[in-house]
């Protein structure tokens, strides 16, 4: 049965997903919402890459799983590496089962997995979301030197700003999927999102979670 549940995440530093270039200056992502404004948001794809990666790590720590979906990192090129009862056509562990099934040579082609990731936009309850912008200069890091004439600007979303939105659960989860699941969500918050994390951007927490059984409107998205 479909459940899907509605995910707070509240960022406790500034945060940036690059979207635009204009010259040396570099805009964060924004889509459109319902009322076609444009607005801040964190892409799908982003956040279930984090999660994704999260989940491997998790599950090769706790099970000793053999496959590198997200590219093996020893490899020159990063391979992906297959598990032999995925390459069989099977669901192997809940990485998979969860995410999805890689479309490489021997996997059967790409499937879907149970869960389906939806954009984040700012929670409705927020006012106008004040963009910042910050200056920085470059550094070269071969030298470890700033670099001469290479200024730049990028905005970013303040401290404080709670993004909401679904993710989808398209069939009944097994006790260990849905602990997977959960431990890749704050997982993926105890890494955090988008760029500049070394600078200390991107820090968050995971707020309320929801569980419904249909794909409820959100304010501001």
């Amino acid at each position: 049965m479909m459940e899907v549940w509605t995910v707070d995440l509240c960022f406790t530093t500034p945060f940036h997903t690059t979207g635009t270039s204009l010259g040396s200056f570099i805009r964060i992502a924004r889509g459109r919402d319902r009322s076609g404004s444009e607005t801040p948001y964190i892409p799908a794809t982003h956040l279930k890459g984090v999660m994704r990666c999260e989940a491997e790590r998790i599950m090769r720590s706790t099970s000793g799983i053999s496959c590198f979906i997200t590219g093996d990192p020893v490899s020159e090129d990063h391979e992906i590496v297959l598990c032999d009862e995925v390459k069989a056509g099977g669901t192997g562990c809940p990485v998979c089962s969860l995410f999805g099934f890689p479309n490489t040579e021997g996997g059967g082609g790409f499937r879907e997995g149970k869960l389906r990731f939806l954009d984040f936009y700012p929670s409705g309850n927020q006012k106008e979301i004040g963009v910042l912008t910050r200056s920085h200069v470059m550094i070269n890091r071969d030298y470890q030197v700033k670099q001469e004439h290479a200024l730049y600007s990028e905005e970013a979303i303040p401290s404080g700003t709670v993004f909401t939105g679904n993710i989808i659960v398209r069939d009944d989860l097994s006790e260990e999927e849905e602990r997977v699941f959960l431990a890749s969500l704050h997982a993926m918050a105890d890494y955090g999102l988008g760029k500049n994390r070394s600078r200390g951007f991107g820090a968050l927490r995971i707020g309320q979670i929801k569980k419904s059984d249909r794909i409820p409107v959100l304010e501001g998205s």
